[in-house]
């Protein structure tokens, strides 16, 4: 069996900070999205806390298709008075995630404990 391109893990939710988190490790691509769409957007469509935090400090790569499924999870959460967190994203992402503006719309921290102290 070939390897999946993209891996999540939803860890449960911390119900004293109203925050979860889900580890990305592997690749954000359209392969990759497509391999973990259906648990991802469970968890999202699900979540219930106030700061839902994609944690990509095990993220190689993510491309336009990723980054358009993020400003969807942003969108989605900003509705509902919620909000996209990302934390330790590589120099690759935050370059891709600078060249198109991300960073002045979704919070990025470079670990959970800046998060966690902000």
């Amino acid at each position: 069996m070939m390897q999946k391109s993209l891996e999540i893990v939803i860890n449960p939710i911390d119900p004293e900070k109203h925050y979860q988190s889900i580890d990305f490790n592997g690749d954000f691509d359209k392969a990759g999205y497509t391999e973990v769409r259906d648990q991802l957007n469970g968890a999202v469509k699900s979540f219930s806390g106030t700061s839902l935090i994609f944690n990509f400090t095990n993220l190689k790569f993510i491309n336009s298709e990723g980054i358009g499924y993020l400003m969807e999870v942003h969108t989605h959460l900003v509705r509902a008075d919620k909000q996209l967190v990302i934390i330790g994203a590589n120099s690759h992402v935050q370059d891709v995630f600078g060249t198109i503006g991300i960073k002045e719309i979704i919070s990025l921290y470079p670990d959970m404990e800046s998060f966690l102290k902000r």
